[in-house]
């Protein structure tokens, strides 16, 4: 069993289930795998027919699985300690010309000059790294890392077995999206906070984090393939937070300039959203 796949069934223990690109084949969001709580075991398959990708593995019960009923309710469970991981091991992005490029094509590069962001290279995987630091401190419990090579696999890689999630601005206002670099754009805009999922899964640490209110609206704003995901998303918040809408994007929200985003945001979609069963930037009820 490699090493992705290894990841990927200890962050399935933990959030309950992840669905992402096939790290063996290579096949686009074909990898799905599960966390069984009654019998503690994840199980993983690719549905490509070529990949033989399928099996099994027995976890030990996992703290973010209280959310399953078996001990406490969602609401009671306290934010969990992530530690601290080391970053010895990567470089400074200004000795890798393409590291630099890659910032500057998803416009994350001034937030980098400006020091908004930490960003670090790794020469051995030859990725682009962000650092990730715990949604209310500033240790650094995670990082992110996105492949510079054209055929390299998988595309983000998360170096520590932790949540990743990814916050970064300031503002009331709260929008999720699927990937750092999106996070960063999005914050650019003036009172406004991006969170990362690194993928398309609330996992139940950001859950509890966005039920202390901290924000007055939040929106839910993944790529264009994953309304559904966004959807499911905003029903999972309703009831937990004072305001919560989905935003629909024509494209990812790094390849928009900051005018389109603030008309994403600002003027919300409403008409898409009526459309797609929504009122008013409100989940369906």
């Amino acid at each position: 069993m490699s090493q992705e796949i290894e990841y990927l069934l200890e962050e399935a223990s933990e959030v309950g289930r992840v669905r992402t690109d096939c790290p063996t084949c290579g096949s686009n969001n074909t990898f799905s795998a599960m966390y069984l709580p009654t019998s503690m075991v994840v199980v993983y398959n690719c549905f490509d027919a070529s990949c033989e990708v399928k099996g099994s593995k027995k976890v030990g019960l996992q703290k973010n699985n209280l959310h399953n009923g078996l001990f406490t309710k969602p609401q009671d469970c306290p934010m969990m300690v992530q530690e601290e991981i080391s970053t010895g091991g990567f470089t400074n992005i200004v000795s890798n010309e393409k590291a630099l490029e890659y910032l500057k094509k998803v416009q994350c590069y001034d937030l980098y000059q400006q020091g908004h962001i930490d960003v670090r290279y790794d020469s051995r995987q030859d990725r682009v790294v962000f650092l990730v630091k715990d949604l209310q401190n500033d240790r650094i419990v995670n990082a992110v890392g996105r492949t510079l090579r054209p055929s390299g696999k998988p595309k983000w890689f998360k170096y520590a077995k932790t949540s990743a999630d990814y916050k970064i601005g300031c503002g009331n206002t709260a929008v999720l999206v699927e990937d750092i670099p999106s996070a960063c754009v999005v914050s650019k805009l003036q009172g406004i906070v991006g969170i990362a999922l690194c993928g398309t899964i609330l996992s139940e640490l950001l859950l509890h984090y966005l039920t202390k209110n901290i924000y007055k609206k939040i929106w839910v704003c993944l790529d264009k393939d994953a309304i559904l995901k966004s959807m499911n998303i905003c029903d999972t918040l309703k009831h937990k937070v004072k305001d919560v809408g989905v935003l629909f994007p024509e494209m990812d929200l790094k390849n928009m300039n900051e005018e389109e985003i603030e008309k994403l945001v600002y003027e919300n979609n409403y008409t898409r959203l009526q459309k797609e069963g929504y009122t008013k930037g409100k989940c369906k009820t």
